[in-house]
């Protein structure tokens, strides 16, 4: 969900990082390397331009750690000097609200940010003006459900010239009545909202929990003219069915419920969702079989043969 923003006053990277993940018992197909590759490139391209860092949460795929890790990551200290050297980043408190594998990550990154130029600005509930935009960040929100063990993240609402955006990750429909409250006292013209986890339904996350974050959703979709429903929404095999409930909420209201693919205009390109299928149709190289076969180490040590 790293996003980009850009106002008269001010340019905004959010969340700057990418990362694959284990399904269906197989590593990710090269296609998904190939596409992880071009997000970094992107990445370091607006990081480039970006006058504010924000991170949202410690997980992996919403900042990028300064060690080498190739299977799921594609990051190195070399990455991630390049996205946050002599920036300001606005971060995720690791004292309030946060549980102890974030704590740690959050630790070690801000020292690594200190180490490379960056000022650290801690943003739970806090809000900042450059010029006449506004950041308003959230009080910690649960990632997902208000009990869950995954820790607790901020929203970010940007506003400037009448028009605001606000971008919630990882809050997983929402889950959280709570969260959902927060976002619609935000009044956005814009969301930018990661989904629910269909995909571990039944797996890692129960039937209830997973309508909820429908339901919360649907009431998002009537009261918000432009929604980017994203991130583990689209990771389910059948996403298009699973998120039409919110599509036909966001048609009876006339308001626009789309990927963030179909917000720029391109199709959905959902790889992981369809990895099994890559395997089958586009067999890997005899050199990434081997790959995939190799020590752990070594693997997260070696890019991967594409």
């Amino acid at each position: 969900m790293c996003t980009f923003v850009e106002t008269p006053e001010v340019k905004i990277l959010i969340d700057a990082g990418v990362a694959l993940g284990p399904r269906f018992g197989k590593k990710p197909h090269p296609m998904e390397y190939q596409a992880r590759a071009a997000c970094r490139a992107k990445i370091r391209e607006y990081a480039s331009i970006s006058d504010i860092i924000i991170t949202s949460h410690y997980h992996n795929d919403h900042h990028t750690p300064n060690y080498t890790e190739t299977v799921w990551l594609g990051s190195s200290a070399e990455e991630a000097e390049q996205i946050y050297s002599n920036k300001t980043v606005i971060l995720k408190s690791i004292r309030d609200s946060i549980n102890l594998a974030q704590r740690k990550r959050g630790w070690i990154f801000q020292r690594f940010l200190k180490s490379v130029g960056s000022t650290c600005q801690v943003a739970d509930g806090a809000h900042f003006e450059f010029g006449k935009t506004t950041v308003q960040m959230s009080e910690p929100v649960p990632h997902g459900e208000e009990t869950s063990g995954l820790g607790w993240l901020l929203m970010t609402t940007i506003e400037s010239e009448d028009t605001k955006i606000m971008h919630a990750s990882d809050v997983q429909g929402p889950m959280s009545r709570r969260t959902t409250n927060a976002i619609l006292k935000q009044k956005p013209d814009l969301l930018l909202l990661g989904g629910p986890p269909f995909y571990l339904e039944k797996v890692k996350v129960d039937t209830k929990a997973i309508q909820n974050g429908v339901a919360n959703a649907v009431k998002i979709a009537r009261n918000v003219p432009t929604v980017i429903f994203e991130h583990h929404a689209l990771r389910s095999e059948n996403w298009i069915e699973e998120i039409e409930p919110i599509r036909q909420a966001g048609r009876d209201t006339n308001h626009s419920i789309v990927t963030a693919a179909e917000y720029l205009g391109l199709e959905p390109n959902t790889l992981e969702s369809m990895r099994q299928r890559l395997y089958d149709e586009y067999p890997p190289s005899e050199s990434f079989l081997k790959w995939c076969a190799s020590d752990r180490e070594k693997q997260r040590q070696t890019a991967p043969p594409i």
